[in-house]
């Protein structure tokens, strides 16, 4: 039988140029379309994974409407599941190249997508290939499961599980090794003013609801630039330009996912800050923008009444992950919690709603999905571990993360892999959602040797 190594040595250059085919399409979340419900380009990103499944060895593709894909091989009554996604999150400047058009620099593959999470999922489905191949005896089928729509909502698994027959056990290669067996409750919400915009001619902020902004644009009428030079000070986060009789203000802040934004810095609360210093509003627009202030000035959801640690999970986190303008004059604020078991998912919502209503804003739409929590001592998530630190030679334990993947919406499934616990990466190298997204080649083709030994080692486990 041909050895884990041997088959990464021989198929490492496939497996980097199937990666470039999926980095290559924008598969950005798109207006929907016949049997694209997503977008045309996450269809085609989903269609090309399931050819190279075909081309890996796969015996069945199918395509589940287009909310889903998967790739079988294998006994079909019981299955282990691997379900990865092809959505990616949009892009923003300060890319070394186009990002969808992947390139490889000081060992690291880097283009959009490429850690979050097409690199992981075919790295995963390559071990598929090694067991394929192999004719390992299985117990369980394999079938990996092709998701369009993690980024957004993740509206694709319920169609698959409402349709289809779920996995007995399944792990998704979107977070970190050891084996993620918990991770905090979410919830997102739009927060709506009323039509006050006066001076505010224009406000943009922020790319999706999961990623701290790290640009904030304000255009104004009316107001003096030099005012707001003046706030600005030698702050070199802030830009002031003039045209005609606007004033434009860009604020460069430090992005972040959502559920560690502890480090980042907020381009939509430094705009909200700029102007409430400058002293440029006024009135019911004055307060609008004061709110937004106050959503802003930490990542813990103190000013909604939410913040608390439970000795399980990191503290409570909320965001403003994004900020507009409408047509009718009114601001849309976009907010997103990761928060621990110190608090209930239904205070969650009532108390993110009464801050919002004491200042005005109403509530125009949420989303809530409470914490997850698989023991430890579950004999998959222990077996999952023992074969992490067997390969790496470390000692690491299961842990409980702040992000969120399709482990908390379905039964038996963990998230697993691929960043390692103590890779240090460059200072340029992007994480998910980050400009310059990149991910190791040694990680990957590691990646690739610990989820064979996992598939083939799950065989045993009764499920």
């Amino acid at each position: 039988m041909q050895s884990a190594k041997e088959f990464i040595a021989l198929n490492k250059d496939a497996l980097i140029r199937d990666l470039g085919r999926l980095v290559a399409i924008n598969s950005v979340k798109g207006e929907p379309a016949p049997g694209a419900p997503f977008g045309e380009n996450v269809h085609k990103v989903e269609m090309e994974a399931l050819k190279i499944a075909e081309e890996l060895g796969f015996e069945e593709t199918h395509d589940c409407e287009g909310y889903i894909g998967y790739a079988h091989f294998g006994p079909q009554e019981k299955y282990l599941g691997i379900i990865g996604h092809m959505d990616v999150v949009p892009v923003t400047d300060g890319w070394f190249r186009d990002p969808f058009e992947m390139f490889e620099k000081d060992g690291y593959l880097v283009g959009r997508g490429t850690g979050d999470d097409k690199g992981p999922m075919l790295a995963a489905m390559y071990a598929c290939k090694y067991l394929i191949e192999n004719k390992i005896p299985l117990r369980y089928g394999l079938r990996a499961l092709i998701g369009c729509d993690e980024e957004c909502g993740m509206n694709d698994l319920p169609h698959y599980l409402e349709n289809y027959p779920a996995p007995v056990f399944a792990f998704t290669p979107d977070a970190g090794f050891p084996v993620g067996n918990g991770e905090k409750g979410i919830f997102e919400a739009d927060l709506v003013s009323p039509s006050v915009a006066d001076r505010i001619v224009d406000l943009w902020g922020g790319i999706a609801s999961n990623v701290v902004p790290d640009t904030c644009r304000v255009t104004l009428k009316g107001v003096s630039a030099d005012a707001l030079r003046e706030a600005a000070g030698d702050n070199d986060r802030y830009t002031v330009t003039e045209e005609d009789d606007r004033v434009t203000v860009t604020a460069q802040g430090v992005a972040a996912h959502a559920g560690m934004p502890f480090d980042s810095v907020n381009a939509n609360g430094l705009i909200a800050d700029l102007l409430l210093k400058a002293d440029v509003l006024e009135g019911a627009e004055k307060h609008a923008i004061e709110f937004l202030a106050k959503v802003t000035e930490n990542v813990y959801g103190t000013f909604e009444g939410i913040d608390g640690e439970d000795g399980l999970f990191a503290p409570t986190t909320l965001i403003c992950g994004m900020v507009r303008r409408q047509d009718d004059g009114s601001f849309l604020v976009n907010v997103n919690s990761r928060y621990n078991t110190s608090v209930k998912p239904e205070e969650v919502e009532q108390r993110v709603a009464a801050t919002a209503e004491a200042w005005g804003y109403h509530v125009a739409g949420m989303d809530n999905s409470g914490p997850f929590y698989m023991d430890p001592e579950h004999p998959a998530v222990k077996l999952m571990c023992e074969i992490y630190n067997e390969v790496t030679g470390e000692n690491e334990k299961p842990f409980v993360m702040s992000g969120g993947t399709y482990a908390r919406h379905m039964e038996n499934t963990v998230s697993f892999g691929c960043e390692m616990p103590n890779e240090k990466a460059p200072d340029w190298v992007g994480s998910a959602h980050m400009t310059n997204e990149g991910m190791s080649i040694d990680t990957l083709l590691k990646a690739v040797e610990i989820y064979i030994e996992t598939l083939v080692r799950l065989q045993n486990v009764d499920f």
